[in-house]
């Protein structure tokens, strides 16, 4: 997350029995508003990115602040948001769309008097913070979600504008303050947070084994995200080639979204696995799969903080995973899951088998992970943290 700040004064209230911070600022009249929180998003899909978008526009409007969504139609963010009551204005943001995307945000800024513009994905970012810049009036949050590294090339001369920098991961800030030399006090890491009351293994009871005809004792190793190369699935496969000559009884599941149509269902099939690899595409059943799950593997070549490890032990699933990127912050080694080399199947192959086999100790780091998470990587820990920032900012 980036954040251009502009620093304004604001009332505290108490509202109801619990201390809840609700940002105020004084009207023209004198009386107290509540202050306008515009989130901007130009992606059209539903991923980790746009799941942390909706989490903090759903609980931040629970606080008593005023969400607008503005996202290009069609866009799924749009859609869920529209169904938990969430305003949302439809704004197209294709490139021969820029300029009027750019008055229309500027238009909308000056007229809902927005106090805050949390903007999302590159094309958003760009437009959404030049319209902010001539309104004169919002502070500017720009939310980076992933991991790979920004160019000090004059293009990006966007991420130099910020007072305070907020990123989804410890790694990730690291990397800001040693090749882009921000400086230290002005970069803070975020973590995107579970909902650790849905992802609660004392909740879930029911698994989806039965529905996808996977034998209720089958050992059953899984992943869940959305399909992509630096997802490192054909280490994945490789390393299931490896499990099944020792066990072959083992199943495995890969559950997400491949935008570039069935290329990994067809790596599938020309390494004869058929009938060993599921791949029921995208799910929102999340819980329920990760219930079903015996080992969780992230098999990554590049990662920020993945949610979905983050989910996996939340359920108290022994997670494998590669150590790049934020991973490590959520997969401490023998501790709360095993961390092999990226590139490596074999290391794989044999870090879910030792968990396979050891029970106890796969329980054991199940247990560790959803303590590690309900401290340092809940939604409750994430938006509190994001608050205080509006707080100290804004001189709350």
């Amino acid at each position: 997350m980036l954040t251009i700040l502009r620093y304004r004064n604001f009332n505290k209230q108490k509202t109801g029995q619990a201390k809840r911070a609700v940002i105020c600022r004084q009207t023209e009249t004198g009386q107290a508003k509540r202050a306008v929180i515009l989130h901007t998003e130009s992606a059209k899909r539903w991923g980790g990115q746009e799941r942390r978008t909706f989490a903090e526009a759903v609980e931040f409007k629970k606080r008593g602040y005023r969400v607008i969504l503005a996202v290009q139609p069609e866009s799924a963010l749009g859609k869920q948001a529209k169904e938990v009551g969430i305003e949302v204005r439809e704004i197209g943001m294709e490139n021969r769309e820029i300029l009027r995307a750019f008055f229309r945000l500027f238009s909308l800024m000056r007229r809902e008097r927005v106090d805050i513009v949390n903007t999302h994905s590159p094309k958003d970012s760009w437009i959404a913070s030049f319209a902010a810049r001539l309104a004169c009036r919002p502070i500017i949050l720009r939310t980076r979600h992933i991991s790979v590294p920004i160019s000090n090339h004059l293009l990006n001369i966007v991420y130099k504008l910020p007072h305070k920098i907020i990123t989804c991961g410890e790694a990730i800030r690291e990397r800001m303050i040693e090749v882009n030399r921000f400086p230290k006090e002005k970069v803070i890491s975020i973590p995107t947070g579970v909902d650790v009351e849905r992802f609660n293994p004392e909740r879930v009871k029911e698994n989806i084994r039965e529905e996808l005809g996977i034998d209720q004792d089958a050992p059953l190793v899984g992943s869940i995200s959305i399909i992509r190369t630096e997802k490192g699935y054909p280490y994945f496969l490789e390393a299931a080639q490896e499990i099944l000559k020792i066990k072959p009884e083992t199943r495995f599941l890969i559950v997400g979204h491949e935008p570039k149509g069935d290329t990994l269902a067809q790596e599938v099939r020309r390494r004869g696995l058929e009938d060993k690899v599921i791949m029921p595409g995208s799910r929102e059943d999340v819980p329920e799969i990760l219930a079903s799950l015996d080992v969780f593997v992230l098999s990554s070549l590049r990662e920020g903080v993945p949610q979905g490890v983050a989910q996996a032990l939340a359920m108290e699933r022994p997670v494998v995973a590669t150590d790049v990127g934020g991973v490590p912050e959520l997969v401490k080694d023998n501790e709360t899951g095993l961390l092999v080399p990226p590139a490596d199947s074999r290391a794989l192959a044999k870090a879910i088998l030792e968990l396979l086999k050891d029970r106890k100790k796969a329980k054991r780091l199940g247990r560790n992970g959803r303590r590690l998470v309900k401290e340092r990587f809940s939604q409750k820990v994430m938006i509190a943290k994001i608050e205080n920032i509006y707080q100290e900012l804004l001189k709350v």
